[in-house]
């Protein structure tokens, strides 16, 4: 893969991008975009559409969302325990142990997700999937007030992000849903850049998938393309 290529797609991962918070990542996008489109704006609704050929016809219309799923701050306790609410579907299975940023207007905090410890539980709450309530995030402040001065209700909450790297070429991150779809749809118009065609080509990458398709129905109503593509 080219160098600046995949440099792109490991500062999409890294950037945060809960739904309805979207814009760390598309700053990334939006930079990267502007190297080859014709021209690159963001619309009222956060979605970032760049274009080569505007004038032209047929209009085509490339497609990723760049929000993930993620969690936002609800409640802090009187032990500085911040309770969560989902950002998107989650398998609650899963979160136990995770580690978690919370993104402050100070920069991110590092937690992790726990609940009661395993000898205080009951035999039925051992023996059950926890809920999202029965759950928290410990950033290690030993009271409320200490929590409530760095974390404020409200804040946007991420799996800890990053990009490594697997055997046979594979690589994972929390946020490849759909990270790489916007990937391969700025891609697609940076390789057509400089190449003589009449359509007019979008590359578009959307907002507030995760919570109802939002961005990429705002995104085609304003574009009206001839076909649009998605890539999820």
């Amino acid at each position: 893969m080219r160098r600046a290529s995949l440099r792109f797609l490991q500062d999409i991962l890294k950037a945060p991008s809960p739904s309805g918070y979207e814009q760390p990542a598309q700053a990334v996008v939006r930079a990267y975009a502007s190297e080859f489109a014709d021209d690159v704006r963001t619309d009222v609704h956060g979605n970032v559409i760049a274009s080569l050929n505007a004038s032209g016809a047929p209009r085509i219309m490339f497609a990723g969302h760049v929000d993930q799923i993620g969690f936002i701050t609800q409640h802090i306790d009187d032990k500085g325990f911040i309770s969560f609410r989902g950002i998107g579907g989650h398998d609650v299975a899963v979160l136990l142990g995770q580690r978690v940023s919370v993104w402050t207007k100070g920069g991110p905090v590092q937690g992790v997700i726990a609940r009661k410890a395993i000898h205080v539980l009951t035999g039925d709450e051992r023996g059950k999937v926890p809920e999202m309530h029965d759950l928290w995030v410990d950033i290690g402040a030993k009271s409320k007030d200490e929590a409530a001065g760095i974390v404020n209700i409200g804040d946007p909450i991420t799996f800890e992000l990053g990009f490594g790297e697997l055997r046979n070429g594979l690589a994972h991150a929390p946020g490849m849903d759909d990270k790489v779809g916007v990937w391969v749809s700025i891609e697609a118009l940076r390789l057509l850049d400089g190449k003589t065609f009449d359509a007019s080509v979008f590359a578009v990458s959307t907002v507030q998938e995760e919570i109802g398709l939002r961005g990429a129905h705002t995104s085609a109503f304003g574009i009206e393309p001839l076909a649009a593509i998605a890539v999820d």
